[in-house]
């Protein structure tokens, strides 16, 4: 049987399964049919006598008068599907391994085809019709005859499916009984791993609707089904459901059981495969990513420009270009005069305004001027150079303007939003300010109560939580020592059982008095301070036991000098650590940051709104034409690289947040305007894989606005996903439009074994941003830049570069076959069949409804798998695996 194989599984397809009593029935004879019923020759034997011929009849189709619709796992297209591709099957799967020849009243032909007792069909809804009544055991399908297959080839079209696993049930070195064996364990301790397959091998058109039916293929169950009587003779005839009519009876209707039924439509036609094809990769011409601006008469007093002169019209880029896209050149002779009277003009308010003032005249804005610090254009090649270009520029200007008027139509939603974030951010500042209570608090209270202190009190006043504090902390305490802990301190304290005895000894005996002191204070400390402080492997030497009046002491020998003072030295860093721990700023931070883990103080937070929708999309939606320029010149089913343009996204940006911040000022929202609000300019919420929130942080296409270097220029700001030169994958086709889940991806190329041609490697690289425009138009930005993907042009060790990647999402087996293109003959490779192949022309393709075994392609053999041999061949030859399309970078980059 024909497989696809792995390195770790294999999925089997069987033509036909039985097991059970059915389980011996492989060849003809081997049964017989006895009234619409499989008899199994049984022998009875009873106390050695003569064996008993005692044949059982199975259950057969006419018994059946429904199925548990738990047997049904899955169906492809689900149902109320409305995009299902037409060149593909519908199918139905069961969770029996043999569920289609469960009741089969007959054995294998000759061919070694086992006809299955059901079949799936598919009928267009227009000519057919499902009725559900009381007085019938199942729903009853009427539609004509010639929109059902031929009952003589339900065969081809029922198989089973087994994964293997580490067993191989088909490896040739096993004998057949082993086999056999092995395939019966299988399917007993591992039924998760199997399943039946039913396909309608039916040619779907494009946006139809249809049922698609599990029906009866042998008479008796169709008349069981309708609640019609079964006679002997139907029994012993055992005739097909339906015959194959052509002619004026074709059309007659038909009235059959449904054991199952579900509905779909089909959508447009072409699959992923066929769309993918259509694809053509496109060199874009260089005015794409270009809109025409004139500057010739600006206005403002400003001079004018001839039309005919040099400069007049520039080109206003956008956020996208082609790698071949050039900035318009700006000559001296119109740039010097129009930059000399348009700074005249921006500076006119800080002229007439003295210093500390409020400007009192109004004019165009200074975009960015409050996060620069500059309240005029500064000279040429003075600071900030970012500055000066985005405001001298009209291109730039025109950006940061569209980010403007953008705030403008959103500052509503904006400020809703603002106000919101604003009423969360005065919690956390209550929150903040009691835990800035609470270390003060702290603090006083650890100074006056613990570091006032002795050490041994110290210690056993912190005993409870130096275990947890030592846990926590890398430098291993000196603590923990029994005589630190509440129990030792309860039976040692000065009015204790300990000490009132000694007190008692003391009296009576004066000679111990003068040597161990009638205090227990004195034994107290002299116990805490030079045992307890000691690591365990540093104990102090001890005197033996001392007796007094049914007392037990145990005395201390005095320490030579230089180990007291280390041990007390030892004993104060002790001390110094624990309060360093338990000092109430580090203690209170804790506390905070299990609410909020991204807080570093307790100090209140300078509050600016932050809005981290992609700003690509108003743009687009307000300035069509601005997102890539020349969108127009690019046609339908096109792919090819762009590469961003930062300037642009920069000017644009800061754009925003000038006009937000101007709008947070008239509102009297409580903020500086310095603020970057708007920092995400495109989409980074569908990234593979899904970024961590640091990892977020560094993807925002601009940082603050306050920290870009004075000597920067416009363009050498921008974010990871906004840099120079980043290139960006367009599709305009129907493609991701019908499968928005298809994998893209960049992939590295390495250098085939003889070093003659470019191939896929294994590093991947996934789109860090996304970007779309209705109704056809996905941009995918990737972290590469042209240099990269483009590689060398020796391929003597040079770097192969990269391909784009566009593949079909893995999904459950699926079986069809391509969509036509060319029509008549065989193919090269079975996975190249198409439905062309099945008919010579185009309008004889229309009149085909079903694949017929013994069609166009009868005889044939491709990849040693002959064509309608039995039903796992069938189901190797349809299978449609994922299709993958790779093109390299220098398709588009002026290479080979």
């Amino acid at each position: 049987m024909p497989d696809n194989s792995t390195d770790t599984t294999i999925a089997r397809l069987f033509s036909w399964l039985r097991q059970g009593l059915h389980a011996g029935i492989t060849t003809a004879g081997m049964a017989t049919v006895q009234g619409g019923h499989l008899a199994v020759p049984i022998k009875l034997r009873v106390n050695n006598r003569i064996d008993v011929d005692v044949p059982v009849q199975l259950y057969g189709p006419g018994d059946v008068t429904g199925i548990d619709p738990r047997e049904v796992i899955r169906t492809d297209p689900h149902h109320l599907a409305t995009d299902f591709e037409p060149n593909y099957f519908p199918l139905i799967e069961c969770d029996l391994p043999d569920f289609p020849w469960l009741l089969s009243p007959v054995v294998p032909d000759a061919a070694g085809h086992l006809q299955p007792w059901i079949c799936l069909v598919a009928v267009p809804k227009a000519n057919a019709t499902i009725t559900v009544t009381p007085t019938q055991p199942l729903p009853v399908l009427e539609c004509p005859r010639q929109e059902l297959p031929d009952l003589a080839e339900a065969w081809a079209w029922a198989h089973a499916q087994i994964v293997e696993g580490s067993t191989r049930i088909m490896d040739p070195s096993l004998d057949e009984k082993t086999r056999q064996k092995a395939l019966s364990d299988l399917l007993k301790q591992s039924p998760e791993k199997t399943v039946s397959r039913l396909v309608s091998p039916r040619r779907l058109d494009p946006k139809t609707g249809y049922y698609a039916c599990l029906v009866p293929t042998f008479d008796v169950g169709r008349k069981s089904g309708l609640g019609e009587p079964v006679t002997p003779d139907d029994e012993k005839a055992l005739n097909p459901a339906w015959s194959q009519s052509t002619g004026a009876d074709g059309g007659s209707p038909i009235r059959l059981p449904v054991y199952y039924y579900w509905e779909f439509s089909t959508g447009v036609e072409g699959d992923f495969e066929a769309l993918a094809r259509r694809l053509v990769p496109r060199i874009l011409p260089s005015s794409v990513g270009l809109n025409p601006m004139s500057i010739t008469n600006p206005g403002w007093g400003m001079p004018e420009l001839p039309a005919d002169g040099p400069g007049p019209v520039l080109g206003l880029e956008g956020p996208l270009r082609t790698p071949q896209t050039e900035s318009t050149p700006w000559p001296d002779d119109s740039r010097v005069p129009f930059q000399t009277a348009l700074k005249n003009i921006l500076n006119t308010p800080a002229e007439l305004t003295p210093p500390g003032d409020e400007p009192a005249i109004v004019g165009p804005p200074l975009y960015g001027q409050w996060h620069a610090k500059q309240r005029a254009i500064p000279d040429d090649d003075n600071p900030p150079n970012w500055f000066r270009e985005l405001n001298m520029d009209p291109r730039h200007r025109v950006a940061a303007g569209l980010g403007a008027t953008v705030v403008r139509f959103e500052q509503e939603q904006l400020m809703a939003s603002a106000w919101e974030q604003l009423a969360q951010h005065e919690q956390d500042d209550q929150r903040l300010r009691r835990a800035q209570l609470s270390e003060a608090v702290g603090q006083v209270l650890s100074d006056k109560h613990f570091l006032a202190l002795p050490i041994k009190e110290f210690l056993q006043v912190t005993a409870p939580v130096q275990p947890n504090m030592a846990e926590k902390n890398e430098t291993k305490l000196s603590t923990g020592h029994p005589i630190t802990s509440a129990a030792y301190r309860r039976m040692t304290r000065q009015r204790g059982p300990i000490a009132r005895r000694l007190e008692v000894a003391t009296q009576r005996k004066r000679t111990v008095e003068e040597r161990t002191d009638t205090s227990s204070r004195r034994l107290q400390k002299g116990l805490s301070e030079l045992t307890a402080l000691a690591q365990p492997q540093e104990r102090t030497e001890m005197k033996p036991t001392l007796r007094l009046a049914g007392v037990s002491a145990t005395i201390a020998m005095p320490e030579p000098e230089a180990k007291r003072e280390a041990t007390i030295a030892k004993a104060h860093n002790t001390k110094m650590s624990l309060l360093k721990m338990l000092n109430p700023s580090l203690t209170v931070l804790a506390a905070v940051q299990e609410e909020n883990p991204g807080a570093q103080s307790t100090d209140l937070i300078s509050f600016a709104p932050q809005f981290d929708p992609p700003m690509y999309e108003p743009l687009r939606d307000y300035f069509q034409d601005s997102l890539l320029p020349g969108l127009e010149q690019v046609p339908p089913n096109t792919i090819t690289l762009l590469e961003t343009n930062p300037r642009f996204i920069e000017a644009y940006m800061v754009g925003l947040n000038h006009e937000m911040a101007r709008e947070l000022l008239w509102r009297g929202f409580p903020t500086d305007q310095r603020g970057t609000y708007f920092q995400q300019f495109w989409d980074i919420r569908g990234r593979v894989p899904v970024p961590t929130p640091d990892e977020r942080e560094g993807l925002k296409d601009i940082p603050p606005v306050t920290a870009w270097p004075d000597a920067a220029h416009l363009g050498e700001n921008a974010g990871m996903g906004s840099s120079e030169g980043q290139m960006v994958l367009l599709l305009r086709g129907d493609l991701l439009r019908r499968y928005p889940r298809a994998i893209i991806y960049a992939a590295q190329a390495v250098w085939s074994a003889d070093g003659t041609r470019r191939e896929l490697g294994t590093e991947e690289r996934y789109p860090l941003f996304r970007a779309t425009r209705s109704p056809d138009v996905t941009m995918l930005g990737f972290p590469l830049t042209e240099q990269e993907v483009r590689g060398a042009d020796d391929v003597n060790g040079g770097d192969p570069g990269w391909f784009f990647v566009l593949q079909q999402q893995p999904t459950e087996p699926r079986f069809g076959l391509d969509v036509a293109t060319t029509y008549g003959g065989v193919p090269n490779h079975w996975s190249d069949l198409s439905w062309g192949n099945l008919a010579a022309d185009e309008k004889s393709l229309q009149q085909l409804i079903y694949v017929a075994i013994g069609g166009a392609l009868q005889g044939a053999v491709l990849d040693n798998v002959p064509w309608g041999k039995n039903s796992a061949h069938m189901a190797f030859i349809t299978r449609q695996r994922p299709f993958r399309m790779a093109i390299h970078a220098r398709t588009w980059l002026n290479g080979t």
